[in-house]
């Protein structure tokens, strides 16, 4: 189940791209909560695709199976989970923003639990960015489930009723007010709970089985390299076209922008899906050795992100460099991939290793 297959590359490269736009959004980028939306949306349904692509949950796959899968997942990804939050607490300490420490809130995020808690000091207490692996453990747990359940139902009645629940959560995010203000269950931790990310997930699942069909197949046997960039080129520019459409709508209601950016999402992958190993040039360039390198230290990126930047800036300002916001972007961007192939390089691989030693070869941390 590891064999080498075209789409792997510019998935990974637009993996990363979206990682790297979240991290523009949240420090860079103004009223881009729609636009992190649509790149976390997309990084849950890449998992959801390859973890149906990795793994089979046959009859054969018992609880056994299921905790050594877990395990793995968590060696991958959990030390480096702990060490961006404790970053996250230094810099804090460092920059007066934390003055005593809550043994709670260490607590909830050590035991993956506080995206569950309605109160925004736990989901978004520390390292604000860390619900995400919260979550997709989450949906790693049920895994097994959700591949089962999908792969039981006619593929037509999988994409009917994944069309069917995007479109009530997209009107649903235009037709229900839940207020983004108050301290307990609110817009922002809507976003966040774990058990509303499962349609994302859901989605990779059926995209991966759509792309296993023999209708999907014979469809792509026809692409031609300039249809296919065709294609890829029309779901950027779709992509694109649908922001500015609806991010004046979500400005304060952090859950429409989750509800609503799935026809991005599934644009995106269905395209790259489609055209994979059709020599596409867009999938031709996302393909490229750098990219494809950087690619590969994605969960360092996105975890690191805050730790890193609250660390640089008092050195922003002790240098005064402070009040311009692109080199500051440039710097920033430039450390957290030096300090995330670091720590993927020299820690989370070698423990992973360590920690995993029937498992060999582990070279991406998602």
């Amino acid at each position: 189940m590891t064999e080498k297959l075209p789409y792997l590359k510019p998935l990974g490269t637009l993996q990363i791209i979206a990682i790297v736009t979240i991290v523009m959004g949240h420090f860079w980028i103004k009223d881009s909560i729609f636009l992190i939306n649509s790149c976390a949306n997309f990084c849950f349904a890449y998992c959801g695709f390859f973890t149906a692509r990795r793994n089979r949950f046959d009859s054969t796959y018992g609880m056994k199976d299921h905790l050594h899968f877990l395990w793995t997942k968590l060696a991958k990804i959990y030390p480096v989970y702990v060490l961006a939050l404790a970053l996250c607490i230094y810099s804090g300490f460092q920059m007066g923003d934390i003055q005593t420490l809550n043994l709670k809130i260490v607590a909830a995020h050590l035991t993956l639990l506080s995206p569950w808690i309605p109160y925004a000091g736990y989901y978004f207490g520390y390292n604000a960015v860390a619900w995400f692996f919260c979550a997709l453990f989450f949906l790693y747990i049920l895994a097994p489930v959700v591949v089962r359940f999908w792969r039981r139902i006619p593929l037509m009645w999988q994409l009917v009723l994944l069309i069917m629940l995007l479109v009530l959560e997209f009107v649903g995010g235009f037709t229900h007010d839940i207020p983004s203000g108050g301290i307990w269950f609110n817009a922002y931790h809507l976003n966040e709970f774990p058990p509303l990310r499962l349609l994302d997930f859901s989605a990779g699942i059926i995209l991966y089985n759509l792309s296993q069909s023999a209708w999907w197949n014979r469809h792509k046997a026809r692409l031609t390299p300039s249809r296919a960039t065709l294609i890829e080129a029309g779901a950027i520019v779709l992509t694109i076209a649908l922001y500015p459409l609806c991010k004046k709508y979500l400005h304060a209601y952090c859950y429409r922008a989750f509800c609503s950016s799935f026809p991005m999402v599934a644009t995106m992958l269905c395209a790259f899906l489609f055209t994979s190993g059709k020599d596409g040039a867009i999938s031709r360039a996302l393909s490229v050795k750098p990219l494809t390198t950087l690619a590969a230290v994605s969960a360092e990126v996105y975890l690191l992100q805050l730790g890193v930047h609250f660390t640089l800036k008092p050195l922003f300002v002790l240098c005064g460099i402070a009040q311009y916001p692109v080199l500051n972007c440039v710097i920033h961007l430039a450390a957290l991939f030096a300090v995330s192939w670091l720590v993927h390089r020299y820690y989370t691989v070698p423990l992973a290793r360590l920690l995993t030693p029937d498992n060999k070869g582990h070279n991406n941390a998602k």
